[in-house]
């Protein structure tokens, strides 16, 4: 695994597939997309929080900072860089994140027990939600095209 700092994270590649989908939605751009998508780095903005308790004394934890949209539902932050995590961090007192990839964001919707729909690409740019559902059945396909056919 590659050891990038948040400055180095980049995502030339799913940006273009992103504003492709959003200027012509087909199975097509879906499809590089989500393509794109499974072999990014994104930036994921979290919160420690410091828990004590009696037994082991302060433990670290670990909170993903999500957003709200008009309907109410809530997503988990995902940046495709540290320019689009600026435009969400305009104040300047978010300063954490951890880099993620699809595989990340599938374990931590999936073991969470919470209202959270999935996770939202670049809130205040291309705007992309992808919701829990679609996030597992991308993660199931490319685990099949990973380990092929059974018993091969």
């Amino acid at each position: 695994m590659m050891n990038q700092t948040s400055e180095e994270i980049r995502n030339p590649r799913l940006i273009e597939a992103m504003q492709a989908m959003l200027r012509h939605d087909s199975e097509k751009t879906r499809g590089h997309m989500a393509e794109e998508l499974m072999v990014s780095r994104l930036l994921a903005p979290v919160q420690r929080q410091t828990v004590l308790t009696e037994r082991e004394g302060p433990t670290m934890r670990v909170r993903f900072e999500d957003i709200q949209n008009a309907e109410g539902d809530k997503y988990y932050l995902a940046f495709t860089d540290m320019e689009e995590y600026n435009k969400w961090n305009e104040d300047g007192t978010h300063d954490q994140a951890l880099i993620m990839t699809m595989e990340d964001f599938g374990n931590i919707l999936i073991r969470n027990i919470n209202d959270l729909k999935g996770f939202v690409i670049n809130p205040f740019g291309e705007n992309i939600s992808i919701s829990k559902n679609l996030l597992l059945s991308l993660l199931k396909q490319k685990e099949a095209r990973e380990h092929g056919p059974l018993g091969n």
